[in-house]
């Protein structure tokens, strides 16, 4: 089983091309299914058809889809002081 330093070098060393598959807004390192960690996948739609089409394994490690939709940058609210 890989360390999370382990899976978060293999996530670095992907995310870019990652980012560029359609349906993938965000890369990251979580608990799987299985409870060990996995690189996790966010993605902005559910389409069967895109999905198929994502890795299931990068480097021997395993691959799960999160559906989180479009991330949002959050700005602060301007407070009166």
């Amino acid at each position: 089983m890989a360390s999370e330093a382990e899976l978060r070098e293999v996530k670095r060393r992907h995310s870019a091309e990652l980012l560029k598959l359609p349906g993938v807004c965000g890369v990251g390192v979580a608990k799987g299914k299985s409870g060990g960690l996995v690189i996790a996948l966010h993605l902005n739609t559910d389409d069967p058809e895109i999905v198929s089409r994502l890795p299931k394994e990068i480097e021997g490690h395993a691959v799960e889809m999160v559906f989180s939709g479009p991330f949002k940058k959050l700005t602060p609210k301007a407070t009166n002081q």
